[in-house]
């Protein structure tokens, strides 16, 4: 039996809410001068657009001084402000008021932004992220979308970590996110060149999309050379020059406003890839903090800690990418996005804690397959943002957000249980097990006493950093030892997930269910 439209109208209206109460928290640099947050830059940004040639958008001059937020995404990001500029400056020319506006801090341009994020919301992100899980249930799982699909689809909807960052900390990674996530859905439906523009168009947006490109290029390549279970040479070069012309002019046309100078061109890239910004900031859960405890990595020259970087997220993505190009699945391109993505989180240079986003991508599309792993991973993801949040005056949001969505998750399974007869699944029991595409399989005792004491873990160091002072000569003591969990973490479900893309079956950590509970769950 398919979803009704009722639980499905529910299920977006509950993530609708829950991000317009996140909307009425605080944000990033409010009341904090002179730079005032990512906030700030989102609303400088649209200040800039609206106001200056398109040529002078990534150049400094007296009208635009690249030190007080200037534009650093690619251009798909300037042409998103100045949408939303346009529409600020009809609303109010305050809000966009070239040099006077900055800072502007007024209650009616907060809730102006605020719903800006919301809009992107409703019409794109939430739209694409539903998309893409019935997509994957049909081309990867097989079958029809059921009953039982409505909690990965809540789990994709209802998930704290992008709730908190765009609607909290703001940010419109939204965008991005959805762009992706619609091109993973177009490639798992068989519409590569559909998906190539929409991946394109993604990247534009945000760079960070990088972390995504490689399983991109190896499934179009491969998909390029091999028709019907058969290596077509001739048949494979067109199909390749095909999808090089659609990318190349996809990104031409973005760019054409830079693309009359070698100079604008190679400014907007200097722009985009800020070399000099450092290895990472802040408390970012990836290898590099952790190393930089013991050695002091920023006394290292950027260029030089660039390319140390480049060569160790290479090594540590490759193997999976060409992995794909081998053997090509499309449970294998999912396995690949989120082993592509880790690494270049572990590994990469300049990385933000809002990156973790770009992982948990393919991780909610994987929530299907693998349930408990998926869940257990974006609880990790969002708990490694605790110093971002708090910075923000998020903590509280985080935790009640965190609850709220666990209370819906079981009104989810509540539904559930009226489209599944054979069994009644408590939340546990749901996660306990894992279809493997094959009938029904239970993880074994490993994964959930594990579970268990990561939750463990995460609940001490949450009261710890809120209640306990840290010693004087270790003031970030907490924020550390956090980023150091959750990357443990990280590195350990990097290695699964690359075992899995490996070895498919993954029968090391299951075990076929008793002969009473086979059965394939509809």
């Amino acid at each position: 039996m398919a979803i009704d439209s009722v639980s499905l109208v529910t299920l977006v209206a509950a993530g609708m809410l829950l991000r317009a109460t996140i909307s009425l928290h605080s944000y990033s640099g409010e009341g904090k001068p002179p730079m005032f947050g990512d906030f700030e830059a989102q609303r400088h940004w649209q200040e800039i657009t609206v106001n200056l040639p398109i040529r002078e958008w990534y150049e400094n001059s007296t009208d635009n001084d690249l030190l007080y937020w200037g534009l650093d995404y690619p251009p798909l990001t300037a042409y998103h402000s100045l949408l939303v500029g346009k529409w600020a400056m009809a609303r109010d020319p305050a809000f966009v008021r070239l040099h006077e506006s900055r800072g502007f801090t007024e209650v009616e341009h907060k809730n102006f932004m605020r719903n800006t994020v919301l809009l992107v919301d409703s019409l794109l992100y939430i739209p694409a992220i539903l998309l893409a899980s019935s997509v994957v249930r049909r081309k990867v799982i097989g079958g029809d979308v059921t009953g039982k699909d409505l909690l990965g689809m809540m789990i994709a909807v209802l998930y704290p970590g992008q709730i908190l960052i765009d609607n909290g900390h703001f940010q419109y990674n939204n965008v991005s996110l959805g762009l992706a996530a619609l091109a993973i859905a177009a490639l798992l439906a068989d519409r590569n060149f559909l998906g190539s523009v929409l991946f394109v168009a993604a990247l534009n947006y945000k760079q960070m999309e990088l972390y995504h490109a490689l399983p991109f290029f190896f499934y179009l390549l491969q998909w390029s050379f091999q028709h019907s279970m058969r290596f077509d040479f001739k048949k494979g070069v067109v199909n390749l020059i095909m999808l090089g012309t659609v990318v190349v002019l996809t990104f031409a046309t973005i760019w054409s406003p830079w693309l009359e100078s070698l100079e604008s061109t190679v400014q907007v890239i200097h722009r985009v890839f800020p070399i000099a910004r450092g290895v990472f900031e802040d408390k970012v859960a990836n290898v590099w903090c952790v190393v930089n405890v013991f050695i002091k990595l920023k006394n290292f020259e950027n260029s030089r800690m660039a390319v140390i970087c480049l060569c160790c997220t290479l090594c540590a993505v490759l193997p999976s990418s060409l992995a794909l190009l081998i053997k090509p699945s499309k449970q294998n391109f999912l396995l690949a996005l989120v082993n592509s993505s880790l690494g270049f989180f572990l590994f990469s240079f300049q990385v933000h804690e809002k990156s973790i986003l770009l992982v948990s991508l393919p991780v909610m599309l994987l929530f299907q397959l693998r349930p408990l792993q998926s869940f257990w991973f974006l609880l990790v993801a969002t708990f490694s943002m605790i110093p971002l949040l708090h910075k923000d005056n998020l903590l509280n949001a985080y935790i009640a957000l965190t609850i709220m969505t666990l209370i819906m998750l079981k009104v989810a399974l509540f539904a559930l249980n009226r489209f599944q007869s054979v069994r009644k699944y408590h939340i546990i029991d749901y996660l306990k097990m894992s279809s493997l595409t094959q009938g029904l399989w239970y993880i074994s005792p490993i994964w959930i006493y594990s579970f268990y004491c990561s939750l463990i873990g995460q609940a001490i160091l949450l009261i710890c950093f809120v209640y306990i002072q840290p010693p004087q000569h270790l003031p970030f003591l907490w924020p550390l030892l956090i980023s150091a969990y959750s990357c443990a973490h990280f590195v350990l479900f990097f290695v699964y997930y690359n075992y899995l893309q490996f070895s498919p079956d993954d029968k090391l950590f299951m075990v076929r269910s008793r002969k009473s509970d086979k059965r394939k769950v509809k």
